[in-house]
């Protein structure tokens, strides 16, 4: 099980969680309120709808500076930024999303398998060497 560098990429890594998982809680929320107010014409509710999905897109925004430098501390890949690259064969997904099964896992666990490496890190530092 491999550790982490430093504090500073515990928190990036659980702030872009934390992030992510809203972005994906906020959004059928937005849907749901906006389908009310197609459904009883209220319009606190499209108002509400719209800055929810407002602030989604700020979410998404934050998200995405953040988990750019929230990496693994293997093989280096951002394991919460969108990549192109190819993910491990044996990566588990949580509803069609490696990125949001590893969110989850380091909200809820407190470690996460990279979806690029496939190895395990959980969330400590690693001690420094003495000289």
């Amino acid at each position: 099980m491999h550790r982490l560098p430093s504090k500073h990429s515990i928190r990036r890594l659980r702030l872009a969680a934390i992030l992510l998982s809203s972005g994906y809680l906020l959004c059928p929320v937005a849907a749901c309120l906006l389908a009310q107010f197609f459904i009883t014409d209220d319009r606190r509710m499209a108002e509400t709808g719209i800055g929810l999905i407002v602030l989604t897109f700020v979410l998404v925004i934050l998200q995405w500076c953040v988990a750019t430098r929230a990496n693994c501390p293997l093989c280096l890949t951002p394991v919460l930024a969108t990549k192109g690259c190819a993910k491990h064969r044996q990566a588990r997904s949580f509803l069609g999303s490696h990125r949001l099964r590893v969110a989850l896992d380091i909200l809820f666990r407190n470690s996460f398998r990279c979806p690029y490496c496939d190895e395990s890190t959980t969330l400590r530092v690693r001690p420094r060497k003495r000289r």
